[in-house]
């Protein structure tokens, strides 16, 4: 399954092109997650002081569709949108989570080196 994720970044002046997160969500992935929460409700039991957790791993494909205003708006390939009316239609930011085709690709320009 893949799912985009609307993402936000703790600098509120930059948020280095990284508006949204496309995911590839396998089983083994999912498995990941669910313990790693597990893991953090545990934590929190023991000590509910904490505050924060993090994780660094190169799961998620990091993109903005405004990463590259000079750009005209292309077409996601084979929906005949482009990726901003993709994402208003999915209603990526209210909902905040969305599931996209198998086929769905950002285009590379809109990318974010992490």
């Amino acid at each position: 399954m893949r799912i985009i994720l609307k993402v936000s970044s703790s600098n509120e002046d930059c948020n280095g092109g990284c508006e949204f997160a496309l995911l590839d969500l396998t089983p083994e992935l999912a498995r990941l997650a669910v313990g790693r929460i597990a893991t953090l409700r545990e934590q929190k039991s023991l000590d509910p002081d904490i505050d924060e957790v993090y994780y660094w791993a190169y799961f998620a494909e990091y993109f903005s569709p405004c990463k590259d205003p000079a750009s005209p708006g292309e077409e996601v390939e084979g929906t005949g949108m482009t990726l901003e009316e993709m994402l208003d239609e999915l209603a990526i930011e209210e909902k905040e989570i969305a599931c996209v085709p198998e086929t769905f690709q950002v285009p590379p320009h809109l990318i974010a080196a992490v």
